[in-house]
């Protein structure tokens, strides 16, 4: 009993603060052709000041590190998008109640909710070809659990891993 107390335990650790990433992209674009970039700013990314510094920090870091540039006169323009929503936690204790006899069975379960409300954050990064048209090129939507109380350290090591987890199949087929 001890050890199914333990696993599920560790089952519930381990699926808090899960980040989703899906991608899509143009598969006709050659990703080789792109070594500058910048950002587009003409309209608010819908993070705070200091959680928009972190991503774009830990952005730039990973494409530097991919052999591009910031420039200003750019070949990728990159759009920042990001909203935070509130849902009902996902988490339930099962309770059930049945009774039976002869050929006959009766039951009525449901699910008690723990714990409260949870925040999610999605960030939409899109890559726009500059050299020809501002058409985009790839993209990339990542839903995530972010925990509310945190101090700025804990808000870095997130967006690091957010960012890490964003690129890791940027460019496409590397």
């Amino acid at each position: 009993m001890r050890i199914f107390i333990l696993v599920c335990i560790a089952v519930f650790v381990s699926s808090c603060g899960s980040t989703f990433v899906d991608y899509d992209y143009d598969e006709a674009v050659s990703f080789d052709d792109y070594k500058t970039y910048q950002y587009d700013f003409r309209e608010p990314t819908g993070l705070s000041e200091f959680d928009e510094r972190r991503l774009i920090r830990y952005t730039d870091s990973i494409l530097e590190s991919k052999g591009y540039t910031r420039t200003d006169y750019n070949s990728l323009s990159i759009k920042i998008q990001a909203s935070e929503f509130e849902t009902s936690s996902r988490n339930t204790l099962g309770v059930g109640f049945g009774s039976g006899g002869g050929n006959v069975g009766v039951g009525v379960s449901g699910g008690i909710p723990i714990g409260g409300r949870e925040q999610h954050l999605q960030i939409t990064l899109e890559f726009y070809d500059m050299d020809h048209g501002a058409k985009l090129i790839w993209q990339a939507i990542s839903e995530s659990d972010v925990k509310v109380k945190t101090t700025p350290d804990q808000r870095d090591a997130y967006f690091k891993k957010l960012a890490e987890k964003i690129f890791k199949k940027y460019p496409p087929g590397s």
